[in-house]
């Protein structure tokens, strides 16, 4: 080479120092990536005089470069050869627009004159990823094309997290990787180097699980972005940098801890299972479980009750009445779910609970457990809006869960629901609130007694898994609960029962299939009904999915009680019914939409019983449905169960002969026809000038229609809802009639 171009050459080469990534990361006086990467750029280095090898080579001539578009990595080398002409190389200014290239790093050569063996302008190392434009500013020499661009592409960890999805050694991390793809692509495929700990597949599911929440709506969150943030620390920290006791300040701003666990590091008490996947930006750490800051909600009110160790009673009642399911619903966050919420949570401590079952007489926090209220008590402590403490005002009114009303007073910085004080409030969650209370919610127990005492339903399930339905308990045809077992294995349910009443149990299914049995104990003690007894159950058939008929305090009719086994393959007997003639007089209805299980067992007494007829009203699927009839003794008078045929009425039958003056006495008897009832229903059997009233009460003992008259007469139902009613007809000479219609 003639000396003379080798002298020019020592000033005009170039050279980024090979060791710039070690020392962007190490050299703390170094403020920027960009600062430290120019002040590399520009040093000068005597060895590039040498010679001009490099990893790429860009030829120029008037008036081009050869090639004037090139793709590079991090770290190499491009040498700049200048054969024909006179030209520089400007890195740092676009020569025709005068503005700024925004290069990642400014780089200039200065002029140099061609020469046919080529002439080396220099040689710049590439460290910083991004693309390099520049052009030769001499003359108008970039206005004649002298144009080129240097692409230098890095292997970043958005690279390494977009290779793993088609290797399949790769950690399985696929879905929180998507979510750093999708809200941080700056922070993972930028320049400034981070440590990234990322959830595995199973860390994202178990977090699902927890919000109750599909992979969709967890990357849907809007606070996603946050939470992405505390997983990412600025700086490289390889597995053999991390050290128990270390604070490592994230890009959120809150800072991650790591401690020492049984089978290795832990970061914020997560475990880290794979370490050192690094890339040009930085190294990525595989953890078991999602990180969060402190600043986020909680999950679901649920978890802040599972999380807190002062709410076991809480959490357990909770449970058992299986308003779980419903606590973590995410209707918010998950657009596409019909769940309940957002909720306020009042949440009593356990003393809270220890201090109601003492004073309200129950032995022990199972007995509270097992009373027939203790649903409604808990109810009364949610609502389902959701109330900060700064909402709540005195003398203000929230709905309850179960359906009441409860009151909060506020006096200052006092807030109190009830009786209950507010001892710690806002625990917030993303589906509402939980307010922690000194004490349960007041709640006035009803007295259970009437004129012939208090009668209760044992329900058990032997399995332990409880009911997949529950029992409607009527009286009088009034619905006075709807008990049923949760979790467990047994639940009493008690109520008072009046002289002369007819008591009537009804199980409605959830799911298809009997969960256990049930009694039914009078106030002496005394089992009227065991639904796993004998005389209770047969072979073709589960135990009985209810019991109709049972009487309260009153006489042994002069004929005594037949039972009637109404059968189904399914659900009951839609609309279908028996009714029972002793004699002319009807004596009871059974069926309808009223049984709806598999088995209903009616008791119905009778006085003269001599002439018995059971009428058929056949529903919609009568094939599916079958009846007995047995006497006191439990001999079969009437079988009418065989498969796939309709049940015939049955007519003409001697249950026993005639024990009682009542079949001498002339009466009337009112009736009503159809039944099912349609639009209207006619009166008969009352003389025509005999006057009558007629009261029809729905399932809550609501009169819905009240109509008098005399004699025979059609009565107008188009006012009366569809459902079930109790017909209570009242005439001159005759005893009150009471029997079940069905309004269709």
């Amino acid at each position: 080479m003639p000396p003379i171009v080798q002298e020019h050459l020592s000033f005009v080469t170039v050279v980024l120092q090979n060791s710039f990534y070690k020392h962007m990361l190490h050299q703390p006086s170094c403020f920027s990536i960009l600062l430290c990467a120019f002040a590399t750029l520009v040093m000068p280095t005597p060895a590039a005089n040498a010679q001009c090898e490099a990893d790429h080579t860009i030829v120029m001539a008037d008036y081009y470069f050869a090639p004037s578009e090139l793709t590079i990595e991090p770290g190499e080398t491009v040498a700049f050869i200048n054969v024909q002409g006179t030209h520089n190389i400007n890195g740092i200014s676009n020569t025709l627009t005068g503005t700024s290239w925004g290069n990642p790093v400014e780089f200039f050569l200065d002029e140099t004159i061609g020469t046919e063996e080529g002439t080396c302008m220099g040689v710049i190392q590439f460290d910083v990823p991004g693309v390099y434009n520049f052009d030769s500013s001499i003359g108008f020499q970039a206005q004649l094309g002298m144009v080129g661009s240097i692409t230098v592409d890095a292997f970043t960890i958005a690279d390494m997290m977009a290779a793993w999805n088609s290797d399949d050694s790769a950690p399985q991390a696929f879905q929180s990787a998507y979510a750093l793809q999708s809200y941080l692509p700056g922070i993972i495929d930028g320049i400034d180097p981070v440590t990234v700990f990322l959830p595995n597949d199973e860390a994202v599911e178990a977090l699902g699980d927890l919000m109750n929440l599909n992979q969709f709506d967890l990357l849907g969150m809007y606070d996603m972005p946050e939470i992405l943030k505390y997983h990412i620390a600025p700086g490289v920290y390889l597995a053999e940098d991390l050290e128990p006791g270390m604070s490592l300040p994230t890009i959120q701003g809150q800072s991650l801890s790591i401690t020492q666990g049984p089978n290795g590091l832990k970061v914020d008490g997560v475990n880290i299972v794979e370490t050192n996947y690094t890339a040009f930006n930085g190294v990525v750490h595989i953890i078991d479980y999602g990180l969060a800051p402190d600043s986020l909600p909680n999950a679901t009110v649920y978890q802040v009750i599972v999380e807190s160790d002062d709410h076991a009673v809480f959490l357990e009642a909770v449970n058992d009445l299986l308003l779980n399911d419903d606590l973590i619903g995410q209707p918010v966050l998950n657009d596409n779910e019909d769940a309940p919420g957002h909720f306020t949570v009042f949440a009593p401590t356990d003393q809270a609970f220890v201090t109601f079952a003492q004073e309200n007489g129950f032995a022990s926090m199972q007995d509270l457990f097992d009373s027939p209220y203790f649903d409604e008590i808990i109810r009364r402590h949610i609502v389902e809006v959701p109330y900060e403490s700064s909402q709540f005002f005195n003398n203000q009114n929230l709905n309850s869960y179960g359906g009441e009303n409860i009151q909060m007073n506020v006096d200052g910085n006092t807030i109190a629901v009830e009786n209950a004080t507010v001892v710690a409030a806002d625990l917030m969650a993303y589906n509402g609130v939980v307010h922690v209370t000194d004490a349960v919610i007041d709640f006035t127990f009803p007295n259970p007694v009437g004129t012939c005492g208090t009668w209760t339903l044992n329900m058990y399930a032997p399995a332990g898994e409880g009911w997949d339905g529950y029992m409607q308990v009527l009286v009088d045809d009034v619905l006075v609960g709807t008990p049923t077992v949760f979790d467990g294995t047994s639940n009493s349910f008690a109520f008072a029962v009046n002289q002369g009443s007819t008591v009537d149990m009804n199980y409605v299914s959830v799911y298809a299939g009997w969960p256990g049995t049930f009694e039914v104990v009078d106030a002496e003690g005394t089992v009227l009904f065991d639904s796993d007894a004998p005389s209770s159950t047969t072979p073709t058939f589960q135990s009985p999915s209810g019991v109709y008929g049972l009487k309260a305090c009153t006489p042994e009719p002069a004929c005594g009680q037949v039972k009637v086994n109404l059968y189904s393959q399914f659900d009951g007997w839609d609309v279908g019914s028996i009714a029972v003639y002793d004699g002319i007089v009807l004596v009871d209805v059974i069926g309808g939409y009223w049984f709806n299980g598999q088995h209903l067992i009616g008791y119905v007494d009778l006085e003269d019983g001599s002439d018995v007829d059971f009428v058929v009203n056949q529903g919609y699927f009568s094939s599916e449905n079958g009846y007995t009839v047995e006497d006191a003794e439990g001999n079969i008078l009437v079988d009418e169960t065989a498969a796939g045929i309709s049940p015939s009425s049955a007519t003409g039958i001697t249950v026993c002969d005639a024990t009682s003056s009542v079949t001498s006495i002339e009466r009337t008897v009112p009736m009503l026809y159809p039944n099912p009832a349609r639009e209207t229903l006619s009166l008969s059997g009352v003389p025509v000038d005999q006057p009558w009233t007629l009261v029809l009460t729905d399932a809550q003992g609501r009169n819905v229609l009240s109509q008098s008259g005399h004699g025979p007469r059609q009565i107008n139902l188009k006012t009366v809802s569809k459902g079930m009613y109790l017909a209570q007809i009242r005439s001159e000479g005759s005893t009150l009639n009471a029997l079940r219609l069905i309004v269709e």
